[in-house]
Formats: C-alpha cells, structure tokens, sequence
C-alpha cells in the first residue's frame, strides 16, 4: 500500500516529496486487506460508541472528519449503512478526498 501513496525512500533525502494522485491508490483504499481490516475495527467501535444508527453515523462523521455530517451527509450514509452495513459507511468515509488529502 505504501507504494500506491509515493513511499519515501529512505535510503535518499529530498527537500520534498513529489505528490502524484493515481488511480492504484483509490484502488488500494478500496481493496488493500489492511483498509478493510481497519474499516472494520472502526465500524465495530463506532457500533459500541452509539446505539442507534443516526447517532452511529454522527459519531463516524466526529471520528473520521472532526465534524459533524451536513444533512445530506448524514441522509446518504444512513441509507448507505441500512442498505449496505455500517462496514461500507466505514469504507466509503476512509476513501473520501476529506478524510484523504490534509490541507
């Protein structure tokens, strides 16, 4: 996974990383064992922090985003978690540009 997302060589110093966006890293967010073993332990702990599905995907939203979900958001990714388990909330929230690219 770490070569999807420009590994630095640690064996060369550079004043600074090239930054590059390729196809291959939405993929390894998406399909990397690791990403999903993650979406899982973070869907598990949102499941403990929160009884109800709507104060799930609040507590999701604080986790991933420090924030809380629009109306919209928060509409979309219960229908998301009701049709598709709170794994894929999890899943879709960890491959966001938002929760991807710092600024």
């Amino acid at each position: 996974m770490l070569d999807a997302f420009d590994c630095p060589d640690p064996a060369a110093a550079a004043p600074r990383r090239a930054v590059t966006t390729t196809p291959l890293q939405a993929l390894s967010l998406w399909n990397n064992g690791f990403a999903l073993r993650t979406a899982d332990a973070f869907a598990t702990r949102v499941s403990k922090d929160a009884d109800t599905l709507h104060k799930q995907v609040l507590r999701a939203w604080q986790l991933a985003y420090q924030r809380a979900p629009t109306p919209d958001e928060a509409k979309l990714a219960a229908k998301l978690a009701t049709d598709h388990g709170l794994k894929a909330l999890c899943r879709a929230l960890f491959n966001s540009n938002e929760f991807v690219i710092v600024e």
